[in-house]
């Protein structure tokens, strides 16, 4: 357990240009709950929208452990002009394919595709990442029909390694 995160304080927030992001907190329940039970969300996810409530309300939950636990994990995403809940990005620490890593993750409501948030906020994941635990890689995996998820974790600078694929396309920092 790293006893001393990236944003070690809940109150802390990260400004971005046009965004804000914070930890996620149990009130984010609803607007999770809603960018992830969206079918155009889950286009590439083979496991469907979110059903249940609750389902959101257990993810949250996660991803405050993750933060308590880590000291880094996945921000709620805040569009700055209206202050509303856009989406859920970031990196949270796990084991993947034998390794501790940076899972490089993003999600989005419809409303903000197309806008550069999802590389924004991956771009200060990547800085957050490297002042967290820099041996770590970061790794991002998506199924190969996401070209959109694909260009963002390109124009990051992360590379391609097909020798890790599995159903997803990985990209990785360094591996």
């Amino acid at each position: 357990m790293k006893d001393s995160g990236f944003m070690s304080n809940s109150n802390m927030r990260v400004q971005t240009e046009r965004l804000v992001l914070r930890i996620p907190c149990l009130e984010d329940t609803a607007d999770v709950f809603s960018i992830h039970s969206n079918p155009e969300t889950n286009n590439h996810n083979p496991a469907g929208p979110m059903k249940h409530l609750d389902e959101a309300r257990e993810r949250v939950a996660g991803w405050v452990n993750d933060w308590t636990r880590n000291g880094i994990g996945y921000w709620t995403v805040i569009e700055g002009l209206h202050n509303k809940v856009i989406g859920v990005s970031g990196v949270r620490v796990m084991e993947w394919s034998g390794r501790k890593i940076l899972n490089l993750y993003y999600r989005y409501g419809p409303e903000a595709w197309g806008k550069g948030y999802a590389t924004e906020v991956a771009q200060e994941a990547l800085r957050a990442a490297q002042s967290y635990q820099p041996d770590l890689p970061i790794v991002s995996r998506t199924r190969p029909t996401n070209v959109p998820a694909m260009r963002v974790a390109e124009r990051i600078g992360l590379h391609r390694r097909p020798d890790l694929d599995t159903e997803h396309a990985v990209y990785v920092s360094r591996w």
